[in-house]
């Protein structure tokens, strides 16, 4: 049985003809390396199979080499995309994205955050909605400086990084797209409303209708938590309460997919009866039958950024930028063609 050789700095350094002072920069992230070497000296540990001593560097740099995404929100799909952009960053720069759910309390998930803080280090801490709008989260956070990252944040925090896109606007653009389609009966499914982004695309779903000639009496709201089975339930209020609604805007997809599940189970055709339109534009819009329309954001595209900006804050110490907008778009598929 032959035993493979475990490489060390010095065989990494010698190999890419630098000091091991170089190579051990590299592998702690410092920002006084030229990009050159760094890439030289990754692509040689590559190339050997080096796997760096974690313990040994946390040691050596007092860092946990962690950035946690706290989180409470039934849609999987947009948990996964965050951790994947997460991942994506902190991949690019040596350190660990670790997803972790907080249960509220009394109606703040501060004492879960304190519980996780007493077991864990972390280097850095991404919340996204409702997390995010928990001011009790954001105190302790602040209090143990530690820097963070706020993905939709209802209110934006100058000490913070915020990542996050006009949900007002998305979601009067998404309702405007409807109505320009012919629908006069329409009907808006709510996600949380503890979270500030539910609520946002909600107060755009209202001012298109305002700006409409559509009386408010054909309009509907039904309360929805994100998950897929709440769509299915707010579908089959709907045909007790407004059987004549041939729109429907859903504050997320997981939502539009259920919605549309007991639409057909219930007979009615899609989209030539009953059209629908979600948001997010996730995985389930794309490979659901019909394909869902939907109003994309950039998820992934978020979380990257969050945790590309918190990593320099943690190495350069001083929080340079506060506050990223991403860009939407409607993404048209056989749902509301």
């Amino acid at each position: 049985m032959t035993i493979s050789k475990k490489y060390t700095i010095e065989d990494i350094a010698e190999h890419a003809g630098v000091s091991i002072k170089t190579v051990s920069r590299v592998f702690n992230n410092s920002p006084n390396v030229r990009q050159q070497k760094r890439d030289l000296v990754l692509g040689v540990a590559r190339d050997l199979g080096y796997r760096p001593n974690i313990s040994a560097r946390q040691l050596a740099s007092k860092r946990s080499f962690v950035i946690s995404h706290f989180h409470d929100n039934p849609n999987t799909d947009y948990l996964s995309e965050i951790y994947d952009g997460m991942r994506r960053a902190c991949s690019e720069q040596g350190y660990y994205a670790v997803a972790e759910k907080l249960e509220p309390k009394k109606g703040s998930y501060r004492h879960a955050l304190l519980e996780y803080l007493l077991r864990y280090e972390v280097d850095g801490v991404i919340l996204s909605p409702p997390v995010s709008d928990d001011n009790s989260v954001i105190r302790e956070i602040k209090k143990r400086g530690i820097p963070y990252a706020l993905i939709s944040p209802g209110k934006k925090k100058k000490d913070g990084i915020n990542v996050f896109i006009n949900e007002r606007d998305a979601g009067r653009s998404i309702t405007d797209f409807l109505i320009e389609r012919g629908h006069k009966q329409l009907a808006f499914i709510s996600g949380l409303d503890s979270h500030a982004a539910s609520l946002e695309r909600e107060a755009g779903f209202w001012e298109a209708i305002a700006a409409s000639d559509i009386p408010k009496k054909n309009v509907l709201r039904l309360a929805g938590d994100f998950s897929m089975q709440s769509g299915f339930r707010a579908f089959e209020k709907l045909t007790k309460k407004a059987p004549n609604v041939t729109g429907i805007f859903a504050a997320n997809d997981e939502m539009a997919v259920g919605t549309i599940v007991a639409a057909l189970r219930a007979g009615k055709k899609v989209p030539e009866e009953l059209s629908v339109v979600g948001f997010d534009d996730s995985p389930f819009a794309r490979s659901m039958w019909p394909t869902i329309t939907s109003l994309a954001q950039p998820i992934d595209d978020m979380a990257h950024l969050s945790t590309q900006k918190l990593i320099d804050w943690i190495h350069s110490d001083r929080l340079k930028e506060s506050q990223f907008e991403f860009a939407t778009q409607i993404i048209v598929r056989d749902s509301c063609p």
